[in-house]
């Protein structure tokens, strides 16, 4: 008998399903429900997912990186200021360039570096990713890594100039002197950088080593008196102190220095360390001889300086090659010292020239003068396939 349905028109009743077509239909329904569930899922887990990435990349990571800096030639201007000055001696013109190089270090004290950073800086060969402590000393401030690079900047300095007038025969007195004042600290607004400390409490100063015997028990929180001299007048001074652990500090960094009979100023802003004493030293016996030392070459460099002459190994000689070559540098002073890292690592049409002591700095630069040329100067290749 025909059977009457709610929709228009008349059907006959169907025939009920068998168990397998039943058993296909229910996983056939529970496969749509799943399509259409996913991608809610996909679409949370993938949201998830970039908070967790994001997140992640904005971690400070403890690693510094080191990447090429300026190149900055010292018998020229830095931030319009001239850098090297020599007052009250004779000085002669110049010409061509002697370039101090810096590396720029991020992640220091005070700073930070993403993982992102770090990873893209792998890839990169101009760049070094280090572990923070072996750059920075594990809980070292800002105002403290300022302080001490100021210091190494001060004392390079003074041993650059001392190793020129040495080779010129000119001599000096030793002193104690201010390398840095800590921001802040308890000096801070009372001793200068520079200033040269000659009584503790009215007891002559003669080397830092006594000066600190002079300052030891003091009463922390107690003023010092000193005497010190500055721009050449002395003054009677009063400074303050702070309690660090148990004893007196002023917040300063003392070096033995020098008095020369000549007013030498160096002036970089605020670059610190050590490692321009060989560029440095150079640039004063050029400016103090005639004629131009470099022959007008660009002629770029590093290395610390010790007093007996001595070019010593610095940081991130990688990237101040890097740095050297797109300031427009010809030649590249290297302390032989580093020539592991410098092989394989040589920008183009960068000449290289490997140096142990001022005396060879000398005559790798008048060699380069007189011949433009680095034919006959030893090469990191040459120092490291004895």
């Amino acid at each position: 008998m025909p059977r009457v349905g709610h929709n228009v028109g008349v059907t006959d009743a169907p025939t009920p399903p068998s168990r397998p077509a039943r058993a296909r239909a229910f996983f056939a329904r529970a496969v749509d429900d799943a399509q259409f569930a996913r991608p809610k899922l996909a679409l949370t887990s993938l949201g998830l997912l970039c908070v967790m990435v994001l997140g992640g990349s904005l971690l400070p990571v403890p690693y510094v990186i080191e990447r090429p800096g300026p190149a900055l030639d010292v018998l020229g201007e830095y931030q319009d200021e001239q850098i090297l000055t020599i007052e009250d001696a004779e000085t002669y013109p110049t010409e061509g360039e002697l370039m101090m190089t810096t590396v720029s270090v991020d992640g220091g004290p005070g700073y930070r570096v993403t993982p992102v950073e770090v990873i893209t800086s792998w890839f990169d060969r101009s760049k070094q990713v280090l572990p923070k402590e072996a750059v920075f000393p594990e809980g070292q401030t800002r105002e403290q890594t300022d302080l001490d690079n100021s210091a190494a900047m001060s004392g390079s300095q003074q041993g650059a100039v001392a190793v020129a007038l040495d080779e010129l025969g000119i001599e000096y007195e030793d002193v104690v002197q201010v390398a840095g004042v800590e921001k802040d600290g308890p000096a801070d607004g009372t001793l200068e950088p520079g200033d040269v400390i000659v009584a503790v409490d009215g007891t002559q100063a003669r080397d830092v080593a006594r000066v600190r015997r002079l300052l030891e028990g003091r009463t922390p929180g107690k003023d010092i008196p000193l005497t010190v001299l500055r721009d050449g007048e002395e003054k009677e001074l009063s400074v303050p102190t702070k309690d660090v652990d148990g004893a007196a500090k002023m917040g300063i960094v003392l070096v033995d220095g020098h008095e020369f009979p000549m007013d030498v100023d160096i002036s970089v802003g605020d670059i610190g360390g050590p490692s321009a004493g060989l560029i440095f030293s150079l640039s004063v016996y050029d400016e103090l001889t005639p004629g131009a030392l470099t022959g007008g070459h660009s002629i770029a460099g590093t290395g610390t300086i010790s007093e007996d002459g001595t070019v010593g190994p610095i940081g991130g000689i990688r990237q101040k090659l890097v740095g050297a070559k797109e300031s427009g540098a010809e030649f590249f002073l290297a302390p032989a010292d580093n020539c592991t890292e410098v092989v394989g690592y040589e920008p183009d049409k960068l000449q290289v020239v490997a140096v142990a002591s001022f005396d060879e700095a000398l005559t790798a630069t008048e060699t380069i003068a007189s011949t433009g040329d680095t034919g006959t100067l030893p090469t990191c290749e040459d120092m490291t396939s004895k």
